[in-house]
């Protein structure tokens, strides 16, 4: 139940005047962000249909099929999230960050990785919510009452989908869910500030989420982008959307079926950024492990619980996949 990190500082540095990236921002040349294309067919699915019609959910798990197949990643349109609920979250986001740097300091925390993100966030958990609320911080006023209000109808659309995806691996609807022993949540708030050399850095660097599935409420500015087919993919932002990515866990789950892909952020020279990821993932003691109902022979990766798993993938850094590998078979 503890507050979890926020790192700040970049803003500052850029309303200082910067004009050239400090060092330990710069990545290695390898690391860099490189050509990008845009996938015009990238998966947009329209939930709406599919909360009254039994042949429209049928025809959605197909669609969710294809797409975690083929991508991990989609986005979900007519989702049953307020807009103005939406709107209220992404302003208090805001009021969040510009807020004094003393004022946000008390949640600070540094970054662990040796070459620092071009981003400020904060991060915490939402559950037990009854709990969890009074260690959100006070300011902006509104913040925890947006905040409650918009993590639980984003876990409700979280649920809603992992129902569709356990459908979609022909299991029970409710499968994930008995499974994972209900949920785990945390929810970010990242600020990616306009960069004066942004092909030196990263938003947030290459990686696979750990949990179950993330769903991510991005700002008009384009800079999510997907590795696929062993090259970099741009999401176009959608209003109102969501885009949804498996994560290890369901990797896990699947039996090796559906796989957690990489993705990263990168940034701009003219436009600050704002997104606001919420990474649902089992209860924190479920043992997870591949469903009985996959495995043909062998199953792929031997169980861990996955309060184990994110110490370990904490321990080893952000942006290597070793602990999934560790557990293959």
């Amino acid at each position: 139940m503890e507050i979890l990190p926020l790192h700040l500082g970049v803003k500052n540095l850029v309303d200082s005047g910067l004009h050239k990236v400090p060092d330990i921002y710069i990545q290695s040349k390898e690391g860099r962000p490189n050509a990008v294309h845009r996938e015009e067919s990238f998966p947009v699915l329209d939930l709406g249909a599919a909360l009254n019609s039994s042949k429209a959910r049928a025809a959605l798990v197909s669609q969710i099929r294809e797409a975690c197949v083929n991508w991990g990643f989609f986005q979900v349109i007519n989702h049953g999230v307020p807009h103005s609920l939406v709107d209220e979250m992404q302003s208090v986001a805001r009021e969040f960050h510009a807020l004094p740097n003393e004022e946000k300091m008390r949640y600070f925390s540094t970054d662990i990785e040796s070459r620092m993100s071009w981003r400020d966030f904060l991060r915490h958990s939402c559950l037990p919510l009854s709990e969890i609320q009074n260690l959100w911080p006070d300011k902006p006023g509104s913040y925890r009452k947006v905040t409650a209000n918009y993590s639980t109808r984003v876990r409700n659309l979280a649920k809603f989908i992992l129902e569709l995806i356990s459908e979609s691996l022909d299991l029970p609807k409710d499968y994930i869910d008995k499974a994972f022993n209900g949920c785990s949540q945390v929810m970010a708030l990242n600020f990616y500030p306009a960069c004066p050399e942004p092909d030196l850095v990263l938003g947030i660097a290459p990686h696979s989420d750990p949990g179950s599935i993330t769903l991510l409420l991005q700002d008009h500015v384009e800079g999510l982008q997907v590795m696929h087919g062993n090259e970099w993919y741009s999401v176009k932002p959608i209003p109102y959307s969501f885009v949804v990515n498996l994560g290890d866990q369901i990797q896990i789950l699947s039996n090796d079926k559906y796989k957690s892909p990489e993705h990263r952020a990168v940034v701009n020279s003219s436009e600050d950024r704002m997104s606001i990821p919420v990474a649902m993932g089992p209860s924190w003691e479920s043992l997870v492990l591949p469903a009985s109902e996959l495995v043909e022979g062998s199953p792929v990766f031997k169980p861990m619980v996955y309060r184990d798993y994110m110490a370990a993938m904490q321990a080893g850094g952000l942006h290597r996949k070793w602990v999934l590998d560790a557990l293959r078979i």
